[in-house]
This record gives C-alpha cells, structure tokens and sequence, in this order.
C-alpha cells in the first residue's frame, strides 16, 4: 500500500493519508486538496521522468542513485519554487509501507532542500539490470527502430515499475478550468501553448535557487498537450460512435465501449461530433450546437469523458487525478459521471483514481457504488436484482476506496485538519460526516421555521 504523510506545507498542517484505487478528498475552499494531490502527483511521476533521464543517459554507466536525488531537487523547485521561501517542512511518500519504501523531502537546518531516499531503493541488482540495458541506446539509435526502442522502452518500465512499486504508465492530471481546451479559438489555444512552454523552458534554465514555483502551468501544458492528442484521435473518427465501428476490433470491447457511449450521451445531453467544421453535440436529428456554445457543465465534462474513453480503448494502465470533477454539473449529471470514473478504474486492476471535490452528491455516489458491491459480498443470490439498479461494472470495492475530509473548521476548533471519513467497518463512507454536512446546511431553516412558527403562535 501507497501512502503520502505530510506536515506544514503550504495549507496543509497535517495529513495522513492512504493511496487506494480510488481516493476522494474533500473541503471547503483553501483546505488544501489541490496542494496534496499536486504532491502526490510529483511523487507518482518521478519514476517517468527517470525512465527519460536514463533513455538520454549518453555514457556508459548511469548511476541511477545519484541522479534520482537530483532529478527530486531539480523538480520539486521547478514545481513548487524556491524552498528558502518556505516555512520548515516535511513530506513522506511511501511507495511501499510493507517494504518501508519511501522518499522523504524536507528542509535542513540551512533552510535548503533534504532528500532522504530509504536503504531499499539503493539496490546494486537494479543498478546491475539497469547498466546491462544502456549499451542498447546506441544500437537502437543507429538503426532507427521504432519497434526496437518500444521494446527498450518498455524494458526500462519494468525495472523502473519495480523500484517504485507502480505498474501505471500513463499518469495525468486533469486541471479544473478544463474548457481552455473548449472555449478559445485554435490560434489562442496555440498562443497560450507556446508562452506557458516558453516559461517553464526559461525556469528550467534558472539555477536551484532562482527557479519559480511553475506546476500550475507545467499541469496545464501536460493537460493540453494530451487534448490534442484525443481531438486529433476523435476527429479521425468523428466521435465516439466512429471509433467503436471503425477502430476497435474485439466485440466484447465494443459492447463495454458502446455502453459507455451511452452513459456519456446522458450526461452530455447530446451526441459529440467533430470534423473539420469543429466540435458539436448533436442534440435531435434536427438541431446541434457547437461546443465553445454549449454550456459550461458540457465543456468541462466533454475532456473527461474522451480521456476515460480512449483509456479503455487503449487498456492503458493509468493514473488520473482530476479536480473538481463535478464542475457546473447538476447532481444526477455528477451521478453517471463518477458510475463512469469507476467503470475505468475496475476497466484494470492497476488504474487508479484521485478526486478532489466540494460536493457532498460525489460522496453520496460514491456510497451507492460501494453498498451495492457490499450487499452482493454478504448475499450472492441478490447479484442480479442489485445489477438492476446499479450495473456491476460500477461497483467498488471497499478495500480499494479511501476518502479524506481536509479542513473542517465548520465542524468546531476541535476537528482535525485531515479525517479519515470511510468507515472500514461498514464498509462506506461514515454517515456521521454525511450528517454533519446536512445538519450545517439546516441550521439556518430550522432557526427560520422556528421565528416562523413563533409568528403564527401570537
């Protein structure tokens, strides 16, 4: 099991938290959701950017040590600027808690940068494995080799996989304010794509101590580079529909794809279109609207809903950590939405997913999800009549479920910061919390109706 532990960074006072399949954190506004799940995708994506690092490795040896250390300097100023300017603090993340495998970043008694990787990941048998792979840099660059590097490739990701405990290859986070890929004209998008690439390529140039805190833009590049690699997927096939008939092959998958369609078509309210006129969502036969006109719950959707898709269609192992997943959606719109974020996540055992949210209706699918995979467990015959109201494919385990509620000032001073809010007794999200949110948000009736019965009582 995965874990991050995090102490007096930023908003974050103190948190504990462990990484399952699916994780859900949730607060008010400030409560520090985007801080910790930006934290944990920098620990999740160090071991591709060392597979990169040893891919443009030019000499004969890499000592993969060394460099790991570094490479964690170099990104986390690059993502969270100049640690000078930070107040002392400490960050955990435990790739594996069986094996005390972890890396830890801190800041020492000079107010510089400490990386503390554990004994295990000094591992002279990887360095040996590793070392016996780099003379095939030169071999495969020579031939030019498209299969060859692929290979390689994937040679590395598996040693790489080992040493940190993750067999995900594509990791993704899925930025709130998602319709900048809707809303702007093609030119904007490309205007905005080089002046946020040319500020991160300036910061990267920058020595240790002068580098800028860029993991917002670094997230919305790495966001948008991967749009436009579905709109270009998309567009060859025009649509969902298109790629279901003409790309996948396999009919069981297209079954699974061609249910997700529909599920997708609910929350759109409409059928997506693209070709070379643009973006659409065919409403009826008769009527449509291009997306930059659609509304704003439709195009912060739309993004979502492409890459779970094609992720399913690929059978890609992956990691996607999304923000605010039911921005401007009405809650039965949330409903389908995060049936079908499961549906990816159970699509394999590897994939995993992180949410941040504000809405108490996510906890409240999240619990469906869970209780009906909780009732199947204790009577079996009741399989098929559960299926009836939620789909077996949507179902969730509760040993692969975690949830956390940050913040909790509105709770009373005595809260804590982070709480575990899942009950692994029942297997669901704790109703106490549930009740708590609905009790603050009937406070001021219940005073009303009380001033209101008061008046018909003279």
């Amino acid at each position: 099991m995965q874990k991050i532990i995090i102490k007096n960074f930023g908003p974050v006072q103190s948190a504990e938290i462990e990484l399952k399949k699916v994780l859900v954190l949730i607060g008010e506004q400030a409560s520090g959701k985007s801080t910790i799940s930006r934290l944990i995708y920098f620990f999740k994506t160090l071991r591709q950017d060392l597979v990169y690092q040893i891919y443009k490795n030019e000499s004969e040896l890499f000592n993969y040590q060394d460099h790991l250390v570094l490479l964690i300097k170099e990104k986390f100023h690059h993502f969270f600027g100049l640690s000078l300017h930070k107040t002392s603090f400490n960050i955990r993340f435990y790739y594996s808690i069986e094996k005390n495998k972890y890396i830890n970043v801190s800041l020492d008694e000079h107010n510089k940068l400490k990386v503390i990787v554990s004994n295990i990941f000094l591992n002279d048998d990887f360095s040996e494995k590793l070392n016996d792979l780099i003379p095939q840099i030169n071999y495969l660059e020579a031939n030019d080799d498209g299969i060859l590097t692929a290979k390689y490739l994937d040679n590395i990701f598996k040693l790489i996989n080992q040493l940190f405990e993750d067999k995900i290859r594509y990791s993704l986070f899925v930025i709130a304010g998602r319709n900048v890929t809707v809303n702007y004209s093609d030119l904007f998008e490309k205007y905005l794509f080089a002046h946020v690439q040319s500020k991160i390529e300036q910061n990267e140039k920058q020595s240790l101590t002068e580098k800028s805190q860029t993991i917002e833009e670094t997230l919305m590049l790495r966001f948008i580079q991967e749009i436009e690699t579905i709109k270009r997927f998309f567009k060859k096939f025009e649509g969902f529909e298109g790629i279901i008939e003409n790309y996948v092959t396999d009919n069981k998958k297209k079954k699974k794809l061609s249910f997700f369609k529909d599920k997708a078509a609910k929350i759109l309210k409409g059928k997506y279109n693209i070709d070379n006129s643009g973006e659409k969502l065919i409403l009826n036969e008769r009527e449509s609207v291009y997306l930059s006109n659609a509304s704003s719950g439709q195009q912060e959707v739309i993004r979502i809903l492409q890459d779970i898709f094609i992720l399913i269609v690929s059978d890609s192992k992956a990691l996607r950590i999304i923000e605010e997943p039911e921005a401007h959606l009405f809650p039965v719109a949330q409903k389908n939405l995060i049936e079908l974020l499961a549906y990816m996540v159970n699509h394999d055992e590897d994939n995993q997913l992180i949410i941040t949210t504000h809405s108490p209706y996510i906890l409240a699918v999240f619990n469906n999800l869970l209780f009906a995979n909780r009732v199947v467990e204790k009577n079996v015959a009741a399989e098929k009549e559960v299926n009836g109201i939620i789909e077996k494919e949507f179902w969730l385990s509760a040993n692969d479920f975690s949830a956390y509620s940050l913040g909790n000032q509105s709770f009373g001073e005595d809260a804590a910061y982070c709480e575990p809010i899942f009950d692994t007794e029942t297997g669901m999200i704790e109703q106490n919390y549930l009740d708590d949110v609905s009790e603050i948000l009937g406070e001021d009736f219940q005073a009303l109706m009380n001033i209101h019965a008061k008046t018909f009582a003279r």
